[in-house]
């Protein structure tokens, strides 16, 4: 995703044609009509006989109320969620982004509805302007947004936001303190940001949900701060867990961790009315219950159903099912730290499980095709990839390699990994887990596993905790850049829990971003999966194909490898 015309992104969404929700507006009473008076009647004679009792005048009958028009109320099933906050700028998981994504909004986003994902478009910007050596960014802010509170946007709200995501030191914080040297309003409607160094990606960086905008004024006022010291002088995190400060066509009304997520139509939206009165996000981790919960009509769409389930419902005319590749991998992570495993350690023995792993078991086995082999971990479709790199099962190899190890007898490997959850939302852990065994098993290598809930598991892993694991990544934005310095540089986020180190491929994955050259940049994020695919501390295993189904009645369900779905474009 560039700004440049010579750096494309090969789309990968299968996509809809829009539409907006037309209101229908009840039509009003007519007017009660005036009674013409009655006419003057002529003098009767008294009659010879009692005059026979007449009916009483009819009264008049209350108009009816007419009913309230029901609430347009979309209700979406997810797997188990792994919803660790809804702060915008420190929520760092899978499950949030599409929630963030109704919310909050970005300077920049992709194309409206999602047609492309080649290149990035203004959004709560009216336009931006790049300096030749791709180190200034300078941005003129629309006039006419609001955040749900009525307040209008302007710059002071953009450099608060930016800020204060860097400064919090939270996962996602990279994105911005790895990059930005400087940021300021010129004045109220414009926002220039000045780089650390040339990065040819920070356009697609900022279309991240983690760049979002926020009310300044609002989130200072719950106790948020943008000051160096905000990692531990923020406090307004547990008020945005239930509530919302940003200007997307959704507020946030309720979370119940484990249960629910639901938000409501934000009446100040700027860009026009949103389609749905309250969208819920209902969480159903058993994938058999969330099928019926959308076969009975309990749910809208069905994220992350598994593949006997798209099979039984591609053919039913109430349901459309969407499928298109992602940008999402599974991949299996090894430590290379002797202190925690002195086998791992040695590159070979990373390499001997790189090559017993069945990877067509896996892709056509276990998932039906609904998956691609990832070679490393930069998933295809990105710039520099090549479906050829791909590791292929050598068994003999993987022994060979082993005995040369002095391994030839077999050891054991502990592997922690969260249990009961989704990888990738394809693939159940466990059952991941238990292929990997079956493989490693044939070498000689035991591996023991021990299952976590997915908050512990996360938190031990990024602490570098732990021997071997494996785990999910997700874009932050569709450019490698967002890969190859996060696996590749010794000490970013990725690689410090595996202890990573090599010096060749993170010079050159920090050095691919600073050049405009496409097949420059290509060449060398090439290099880079070769040199990691060599070191094998990342093995990949899984780039899915996403798995939505959706009631018939829905138009425009778009699927984004960014923000999975986009609400204010979906309607019924």
């Amino acid at each position: 995703m560039r700004t440049i015309p010579t750096l494309p992104i090969r789309a990968l969404s299968a996509l809809f044609t829009a539409s907006l929700l037309l209101a229908a507006c009840a039509q009003p009473a007519p007017a009660p009509q005036p009674q013409p008076a009655a006419p003057e009647q002529p003098t009767q004679p008294a009659p010879t006989q009692p005059a026979a009792p007449t009916e009483p005048p009819a009264q008049p009958q209350p108009t009816e109320a007419p009913a309230p028009a029901a609430e347009n109320v979309l209700v979406v099933g997810l797997p188990k969620a792994d919803t660790r906050t809804l702060d915008p700028h420190r929520q760092y998981e899978i499950t949030p982004p599409q929630i963030m994504r109704a919310i909050y909004e970005t300077l920049v986003t992709l194309p409206d509805k999602g047609a492309t994902i080649d290149r990035v478009e203004p959004l709560l910007a009216e336009s931006f302007e790049i300096s030749d050596d791709a180190l200034v960014y300078t941005f003129k802010l629309r006039s006419d947004v609001k955040f749900a509170s009525g307040r209008t946007m302007t710059a002071d709200d953009v450099v608060f936001s930016f800020k204060r995501l860097g400064n919090l030191q939270d996962n996602p914080s990279w994105l911005f303190s790895d990059h930005v040297a400087s940021i300021e309003a010129v004045d109220a409607s414009t926002v220039k940001i000045t780089l650390k160094e040339p990065n040819a990606a920070f356009l697609s960086m900022l279309v991240s949900p983690n760049f979002a905008v926020v009310d300044a004024e609002l989130v200072k006022a719950q106790g948020g701060t943008d000051a160096e010291n905000a990692k531990e002088a923020d406090k307004a995190t547990d008020w945005l867990d239930g509530n919302s400060a940003g200007t997307g066509p959704y507020v946030l009304k309720e979370w119940k961790r484990g249960e629910q997520v639901v938000i409501e139509r934000n009446p100040n939206y700027w860009r026009g009315t949103a389609p749905f009165d309250r969208i819920i996000f209902r969480e159903i981790p058993d994938d058999a219950a969330r099928q019926q919960a959308l076969e009975r009509g309990d749910v809208d769409i069905a994220i992350g159903l598994d593949v006997d389930a798209i099979n039984r419902l591609k053919d039913n005319p109430d349901f459309n099912v969407i499928v298109g590749n992602t940008l999402d991998m599974t991949y299996l992570a090894l430590t290379t730290n002797p202190e925690l495993s002195k086998e791992l350690a040695d590159k070979r023995v990373r390499q001997a499980i790189k090559f017993a792993i069945d990877y067509e078991g896996i892709i056509n086995g276990l998932l039906g095709g609904t998956a691609l082999h990832i070679p490393t971990i930069i998933p295809l479709g990105l710039l520099g990839t090549d479906p050829a790199l791909a590791p292929k099962r050598d068994l003999e190899k993987a022994k060979a390699l082993l005995k040369e190890a002095g391994l030839e007898g077999g050891f054991t490997i502990n592997m922690v990994y969260p249990g009961e959850r989704k990888m990738s939302n394809v693939i159940l852990a466990d059952t991941l887990v238990a292929k990997l065994q079956e493989d490693l098993a044939e070498i000689g290598v035991t591996l023991n596993v021990e299952p976590r809930d997915a908050t512990t598991w996360r938190a031990d892993y990024r602490a570098g905790k732990l021997v071997a694991t494996i785990a999910d990544w997700t874009p932050d934005f569709l450019d490698p850049h967002g890969w190859a310095p996060a696996f590749a540089v010794e000490g970013a986020s990725a690689a410090k829990r595996v202890y990573y180190v090599n010096k060749e491929a993170e010079k050159l994955a920090l050095d691919a971003a600073k050049i405009t050259d496409p097949a420059k940049r290509a060449e060398m994020y090439l290099k880079v999966q070769q040199l990691m695919l060599d070191d094998a501390a990342f093995i990949g295993l899984i780039q899915p194909k996403v798995q939505i189904v959706a009631s018939a009645k829905l138009k425009d369900v778009i699927y984004n490898p960014v923000y999975f779905l986009d609400y204010y474009f979906m309607s019924r």
